[in-house]
């Protein structure tokens, strides 16, 4: 298909126009302000600017307003919600111009930060985190109030090493988990010893793709996968000894659409011009309306309100004598995140969000499920009880903490690799996506395992079920709902897709605006506004794939400043020429950097991570 992209006179983009012929519009002010949109699905956004030129209230298609304010810096500081009456959103900057305060009912969350803009504390609702670093910005400790103490040994090349947790609370005591790592010449993880003597081998291709992961435990292998790689980073084939292999099929413009499983089961995942997904060969079980909304599943129907949320899923037409059965009904905030689901059942599942949209807590019947985060993934999960109150007309809820659970991450990632829950601690091991796969306790014992399709549908679990909810990267499943959290939205395994439009609009890349990533294999979108590949993470990411492709003979460092970290090579002379790709995606300063080294006669190169969350 052709997307048309349609200008004024002033090269200013008026109309895009997609593969369907939907169209995109942008409404313009005498200076080229958007004050007007209107999206594939014909719904219209109004801007109302100030002299500045700054969105200062934001009509929404379905009359619910934003208001915005600023401080002198043109820094936003406040959102309101007029017509919702939802809490205002607060901010509040330092001398530096960083995010110091950001607040958003009852919630407050406050930063603190190093000479070099690194964030030493960060305090929610009461509950702080102390962070320490190296010289060159890594982090060496972490340590919370509620009990979590985190320790990173690194080697010369700032290597992790070594990592060592703990966490408890009073009522469950503390737990404890470690981890051994070793990397080859290359930087590349190839051995991770954990608890229990289990040992995760892994082995890459020449541009860095894992090809071969292996679990051994007593010198004896219990588990391995292979996976085959085709050209632009598809994924081919995954050769597992237990299930056996899995294969998969892509359209020529590299879009996921069949996966074969060893029981011989076939999964479409067919898409139409524009993306829409559907999951038969024949595209003839779904059916959608214009801007992407699904309107009908096979036997389910969907409805959405005028912003293009999901309101309403049911079993039946909606019409009078077939009615709708197995309904649910989803609630929206003014500010695009989920409030409430009521179920079929007509029990209603609650959520509360900071102002930032890291979720603080779940409510579904007589238990609360609450988070602390560190950064952007959660640190401490827990849960507490609580009563309706006739009298009083509201729940009460206890201040007793349960289930106690501490998430450990990868560095500055969004790959779980353990967990400790009352006392005790699992390691999770997950596949080249960094989607869970298998977790281990502290003796080695295998005591949960779970199999994902495409689309993030359990295939087949064992073990304690429900142990790990995290699905793709970032992404948060709540069984309660079948939706999956991811940040600033919620996406659906069973759909495929988003439940309501990306808040970023065109801007996340893609124009089907509740599309997850066409490639599900290789691309995962953690925040739910924008797609990358499973590996486009941070600056250590950045040195590991320039050593594996052949630039040996540079020094590699990486260095911190106010602007953040770089990556700095330098082959020994005392020329100071330098090769600026700032301002680029990690992603394509990688594809650039060594072909510019090669061609230029500079020794010495400095690159921005553009990924520096």
């Amino acid at each position: 298909g052709v997307v048309n992209f349609r200008y004024d006179r002033e090269e200013r983009l008026r109309r895009v126009t997609n593969e369907k012929l939907q169209s995109y519009e942008f409404t313009l002010d005498a200076v080229g302000n958007v004050t007007a949109e209107k999206g594939f699905d014909g719904a219209v956004r109004h801007y109302l600017r100030d002299r500045g030129g700054r969105v200062i209230r934001e009509t929404l298609p379905s009359g619910t307003e934003r208001e915005y304010g600023y401080d002198a810096c043109s820094r936003v500081t406040r959102v309101s919600y007029p017509t919702a009456g939802d809490p205002d959103q607060t901010y509040a900057y330092g001398l530096s111009g960083r995010l110091v305060q950001a607040s958003r009912g009852e919630s407050t969350v406050e930063f603190a930060y190093n000479s070099l803009g690194l964030p030493i504390r960060e305090t929610a609702d009461g509950n702080t985190i102390l962070r320490t670093y190296d010289h060159t910005g890594r982090i060496l400790t972490l340590d919370s109030t509620m009990g979590a103490s985190l320790r990173y040994t690194r080697n010369g090349y700032g290597e992790l090493e070594g990592f060592t947790a703990t966490g408890g609370s009073d009522a469950d005591g503390a737990g404890a988990w470690e981890s051994s790592h070793r990397h080859d010449t290359l930087g590349f993880e190839v051995e991770r010893i954990l608890p229990g003597g289990v040992v995760r081998s892994f082995a890459y291709d020449d541009i860095g793709r894992l090809v071969d992961a292996r679990t051994r435990k007593d010198s004896r292998t219990r588990h391995m996968r292979r996976y085959r790689w085709g050209v632009a980073d598809r994924l081919l084939s995954v050769e597992d000894s237990r299930r056996g292999e899995t294969r998969y099929s892509y359209t020529p413009t590299g879009q996921l659409d069949r996966a074969e499983y060893p029981d011989g089961r076939e999964q479409w995942r067919k898409s139409d011009p524009v993306g829409n997904l559907y999951p038969d060969p024949d595209m003839r079980l779904r059916r959608y309306l214009s801007g992407g909304r699904l309107e009908q599943d096979g036997e389910w129907h969907c409805e959405y309100d005028g912003d293009g949320n999901l309101t309403e899923r049911y079993l039946g037409t909606g019409k009078w004598l077939d009615g709708k059965k197995d309904r649910w009904r989803y609630r929206w905030n003014a500010d695009g995140s989920l409030a409430k689901v009521v179920r079929p059942d007509k029990r209603e599942v609650e959520f509360t969000y900071d102002a930032l949209g890291r979720r603080l807590s779940k409510s579904f019947g007589t238990t609360v499920t609450r988070w602390m985060w560190n950064g952007n993934v959660p640190l401490h999960q827990w849960k507490q009880r609580r009563e309706y109150s006739v009298m009083e007309d509201r729940w009460n809820t206890d201040t007793e903490r349960r289930d106690m659970t501490v998430w450990l991450f990868d560095e500055e990632s969004f790959v779980p690799m353990a967990m400790i829950k009352e006392g005790r601690s699992y390691s999770i091991l997950t596949d080249q996506l960094g989607t869970p796969t298998e977790a281990y306790d502290a003796e080695g014992n295998e005591v949960w395992s779970r199999v994902l399709d495409m689309d993030g549908n359990v295939i087949e679990e064992t073990g304690n079920k429900g142990m790990v909810p995290f699905l793709f990267q970032g992404q948060y499943y709540d069984c309660e709902t079948g939706l999956a959290y991811n940040r600033f939205r919620y996406y659906s395994p069973k759909m495929g897709m988003y439940v309501s439009q990306d808040p970023i609009r065109l801007t996340g890349r893609i124009l089907n605006l509740y599309g997850y990533v066409c490639n599900t294999t290789y691309l995962c979108d953690p925040f739910g506004l924008v797609y990358q590949s499973h590996n486009h993470g941070d600056v250590n990411d950045s040195v590991t794939i320039l050593r594996r492709q052949n630039i040996r003979n540079y020094q590699i460092e990486v260095h911190v400043d106010s602007h953040g970290p770089h990556i700095h090579l330098d082959r020994g002379t005392r020329q100071e020429r330098y090769i600026n790709i700032s301002g680029m995606s990690n992603e394509q300063a990688l594809r650039e950097l060594p072909n510019k080294l090669r061609r230029e006669s500079s020794v010495s190169a400095a690159i921005n991570n553009a990924l520096n969350y």
